[in-house]
């Protein structure tokens, strides 16, 4: 009888609401700012652990003030709660966390070795490109590359040059390509002209261009197929497409580091390249003998 008073008297604790769930929640309700620190504490949960406010205010372009009444606004007592929470939820979830990019947490000296930096760097933004990224959804975009009648590569500012590149690889493959990296009316007769056996291939990051985001829907209802790269998954171009690959930009320096989505757009041209070598191997060789070292056409 004890034991069956004692039972009843028992109360379980409620498990503590995770981080990851608050953020994604309460999102539609965030501001700009707030929504910016969301962003990135979803995506890098594993460093939310060990930035201070002011590094993650970095991240989010705002300010230390507004990161610890963010997570006063979620219900923690302070952002050292809230940064805690994050760490027992990644270590909980993921296992041991990959070291942070800052400072106090690299392996050599920052002040001597910028070349080290940036390189230790932008290998870790590949290995979190090949973390976010399921081998299933990578071979589901190799599907609708691989059969793209056209293929249509949109993308503004820093994407620019990821699409530039994509399209030299596809151009090489065989495949009608058409690089979109402004609104000119050419740009948008060939956005007119796709149809259920082309493609669309979508880049940006962060917020994303609104004109990307465009490109993309009205590829969408002209019954195009459509993949989406992005860095993270609050970004406003994600799950627009029929398929969302992502790609690490994150740097310590002045600018984005595009080695994790310039990666991952050879390796969907490798895989596509990878089902007919011979054949690809025949349309690279023809376009090869026609330009001479000095790359003019002979």
């Amino acid at each position: 009888m004890q034991s069956q008073s004692g039972d009843r008297g028992a109360v379980d604790e409620p498990k503590p609401r995770r981080v990851t769930d608050l953020l994604r929640e309460g999102f539609d309700s965030f501001s700009r700012s707030q929504k910016a620190i969301a962003r990135y504490i979803i995506d890098h949960l594993e460093e939310t652990g060990y930035l201070s406010a002011e590094e993650l205010a970095r991240k989010g372009n705002t300010s230390s003030s507004t990161v610890v009444r963010f997570a006063q606004s979620l219900g923690f007592s302070g952002y050292p709660d809230m940064q805690k929470a994050a760490r027992d939820e990644y270590r909980l979830g993921r296992g041991t966390a990959r070291p942070v990019v800052h400072d106090d947490q690299l392996l050599f000296v920052v002040a001597e070795d910028v070349l080290t930096r940036a390189l230790r760097t932008d290998g870790l933004s590949l290995d979190e490109t090949l973390a976010k990224n399921t081998l299933a959804r990578f071979n589901q975009a190799v599907d609708l590359l691989a059969g793209a009648a056209t293929l249509l590569v949109v993308g503004m500012h820093e994407a620019a040059s990821i699409v530039q590149h994509t399209t030299y690889l596809f151009e090489l493959l065989g495949t009608p390509t058409f690089a979109v990296t402004d609104s000119s009316e050419a740009n948008v007769a060939r956005l007119t002209r796709l149809g259920a056996n082309d493609v669309l291939l979508a880049i940006g990051f962060r917020r994303a261009h609104p004109m990307t985001i465009s490109f993309t829907a009205r590829a969408a209802q002209a019954g195009a197929a459509t993949v989406v790269i992005t860095d993270n998954s609050l970004s406003e171009l994600a799950g627009r497409g029929e398929i969302t690959l992502y790609a690490d930009i994150d740097s310590t320096f002045f600018a984005h580091s595009l080695v994790g989505p310039l990666s991952l757009v050879s390796a969907l041209a490798s895989a596509v390249y990878a089902r007919e070598p011979d054949t690809y191997d025949a349309r690279i060789k023809a376009v090869r003998e026609q330009v001479d070292e000095s790359g003019w056409l002979k």
